[in-house]
């Protein structure tokens, strides 16, 4: 990689001419054949050069961590994107938390490696005048920093353990999080549980993380300072030797030691450092771990193909199909099925039924984002499957109950946009709320009714085969509820699109081809089907 080869080889000679420029002044203040004028040459020679050096470093440097941190969004929002639906949906806080914390600390730890970079290279080159100036005193001086870096070594551990700790109690903190901002209403209107969900839940999570960061940091940082003082009793130990032995003279083990105090700064820095890279290699784990808990199976783009013997068969058919919901423990908590049911091209369909009878549940089955445990599902009498499974979904435009309001509407073309996007913002009457400009929402701070219809124009305009809209009326007054029913789904069935809604409003059942029950997880008996 040339950014990488460029970084290393201006942060050598940024070392090398730091090297040069402590050489100068040794020898200025140590050589008896002094010249200003040699020394003025010297210095501002060396200084020039480390400050070009030094700046090419960092920018080379920076430029490669931020290729990094950049490199890691992409693959970790690739990977999201391509996991499957259920493991996503199961990590969600742990995701948000990676995103935004473990991908700051990776930054923040690299940010520091121009420095560290610089810094080797520089204790480097000193040694390395070291070994010119005294060879006897540097082997005792490598010795010294050997001691300093087992020392350091033995605290990383240490570091490690408190990272991961605050690292784990974080993902908690982050869902506390979540449930603050989007349970707000909730929060706000029942005392009792604003302070129980402070009190109990956030403020104790918050307290242990602070608990494990705080020992996390104290161990690093007392770490550093021990390296100096290692450092300095060293040189102390090595200052009674010289007494006791006389092996060097004292004045001469002062110049010396003017030397080696050169490397205090840098080395420390250094150091330091490894205490950085426990932290990246926690963050590296987090991102890890969902690497691995995660099935990558809709990569796949394999096309169903129909022909003409297909177009008479049910566009969407489950056979016998099973899912289950399981416990951390492997435990069966709800299982959905097995269902038989057969939807054709251009229905209505309302799936009815009590919280908690499977309606959502069927939804995800039927699009695609869960995979059976048990049965098949087809698309015109052809088994979905691994292969072809994001083809399949790719015929689907859907508005959920908790669905995300974008206000991206890129994936879809400025004509289709430009033919029916104004005339849907009207239909649904938010043509004094917001429009349409380059392809995006002008807004989305509107009520929540207000956002669901905006999700709704969004999912007419990517125009599907088949739309799926769960209880999207339950968000509305009256007066949406009737342009619902009675505009946007013969709006929809005019283009011979399948529509699937989950809905109570019984009064509005006379509007679908059929009303499909559902009750325990199964499709009720077969006389609660009803033809209209």
């Amino acid at each position: 990689m040339p950014i990488f080869l460029i970084s290393s080889i201006s942060s050598a000679l940024t070392g090398l001419c730091s090297t040069f420029l402590i050489k100068t002044i040794h020898q200025a203040v140590t050589s008896a054949e002094f010249t200003l004028d040699q020394f003025l040459w010297n210095f501002g020679l060396f200084a020039l050069g480390y400050m070009i050096f030094a700046f090419i470093a960092s920018y080379s440097v920076s430029k490669l961590i931020q290729s990094i941190v950049h490199k890691l969004r992409e693959d970790l929002s690739r990977k999201i994107l391509k996991a499957s639906f259920e493991s996503v949906e199961k990590k969600q806080p742990k995701l948000l938390a990676i995103l935004t914390e473990d991908i700051k600390t990776i930054a923040y730890s690299l940010d520091r490696l121009p420095g560290v970079t610089t810094g080797i290279a520089t204790v480097l080159g000193i040694v390395a005048y070291l070994v010119f100036y005294s060879p006897i005193l540097t082997v005792a001086t490598i010795v010294l920093f050997a001691l300093v870096f087992l020392f350091t070594k033995v605290t990383l551990p240490f570091v490690k353990k408190y990272s991961d700790l605050a690292r784990e109690q974080l993902n908690d903190l982050y869902q506390h999080f979540e449930g603050l901002v989007f349970g707000i209403k909730e929060l706000t209107l029942n005392k009792d549980f604003k302070e129980s969900y402070l009190n109990k839940e956030i403020i104790p999570t918050s307290r242990i993380q602070n608990l494990h960061a705080l020992k996390e940091n104290v161990i690093a940082s007392f770490s550093n300072r021990m390296t100096d003082i290692v450092l300095l009793m060293g040189l102390g130990g090595m200052i009674i030797a010289i007494y006791k032995t006389g092996f060097v003279d004292l004045e001469f083990f002062g110049q010396y030691l003017t030397l080696v105090l050169f490397t205090l700064a840098p080395l420390s820095t250094a150091s330091g450092f490894l205490s950085n890279l426990k932290r990246i290699e926690t963050a590296l784990e987090q991102i890890e771990s969902i690497g691995l808990t995660m099935d990558n199976t809709d990569g796949s783009i394999n096309e169903i193909t129909l022909d003409d013997t297909k177009t008479g068969l049910p566009q969407i058919e489950l056979e016998a199909v099973v899912h289950q919901y399981l416990n951390d423990d492997g435990g069966k908590v709800f299982e959905l099925g097995p269902i038989d049911l057969k939807i054709n091209q251009g229905e209505v369909i309302f799936l009815v039924g009590g919280n908690g009878s499977g309606k959502t549940t069927l939804a995800k089955i039927i699009t695609g984002l869960y995979k059976p445990v048990g049965g098949n599902l087809k698309y015109y009498g052809q088994p979905v499957n691994d292969r072809n499974l994001k083809h399949y979904r790719s015929h689907f435009a859907t508005v959920f109950s908790d669905s995300y309001v974008f206000d991206h509407l890129h994936h879809i073309s400025v004509g289709k946009v430009d033919r029916e996007g104004d005339y849907l913002i009207e239909l649904l009457e938010l043509t004094d709320k917001v429009s349409i400009v380059e392809n995006r929402f002008t807004t989305k701070k509107l009520s929540d009714g207000q956002r669901k219809r905006l999700s709704l124009i969004q999912a007419i305009l990517e125009d599907k085969d088949i739309y799926l809209l769960d209880e999207w009326a339950a968000h509305q007054d009256p007066h949406f509820k009737t342009i619902f029913y009675n505009k946007i789904i013969p709006f929809l069935t005019e283009k011979r699109k399948t529509v699937i809604v989950i809905t109570h409003d019984d009064r509005y059942f006379d509007t679908a081809n059929r009303v499909v029950k559902m009750q325990d997880g199964n499709i009720a008996a077969k006389d609660s089907l009803v033809t209209k």
